[in-house]
């Protein structure tokens, strides 16, 4: 399996983007390059409150896929950076498929591993546990 370079976690506000780094004696670490949240988030919500109920599931979908974009072309940014060949992605399942079909063809099939699984809260230590990409042998 190719060990990813970077690691980002996301979710509908958020992502976090780590350089994966070899250390001789304790395997990988993870320091962070990016934070970025979604500007204008409350905007968005803002709008629920100001518009008749029957076109709140639209609004909703119109806000998912404006955050996902959001999420995407932050993420392709990021990718496109010198980041190495492989990279692996953590986000929620409610999101997590928008977000990759949002991903320009090159930089999704550079992801070594997929998580569907939102891991923007934990802590940076307990991330690692998470890719086996990163696991010793």
């Amino acid at each position: 399996m190719t060990t990813a370079s970077l690691i980002i976690v996301a979710d509908r506000g958020r992502l976090k983007a780590y350089r994966v780094r070899e250390t001789p004696t304790r395997g990988p670490s993870l320091e962070l390059v990016q934070a970025f949240g979604i500007p204008n988030l409350n905007d968005l919500s803002h709008t629920h409150r100001t518009t008749a109920a029957s076109d709140w599931p639209q609004l909703e979908i119109e806000e998912n896929r404006q955050i996902c974009r959001q999420l995407a072309d932050e993420i392709a940014n990021l990718v496109r950076r010198d980041f190495g060949e492989g990279w692996s992605l953590a986000a929620p399942e409610s999101i997590y498929n928008m977000i990759v079909d949002l991903l320009p063809g090159d930089i999704r099939d550079r992801i070594v591993e997929h998580l569907a699984l939102d891991l923007s809260k934990i802590p940076v230590g307990d991330l690692l546990s998470h890719f086996r990409s990163l696991q010793p042998i």
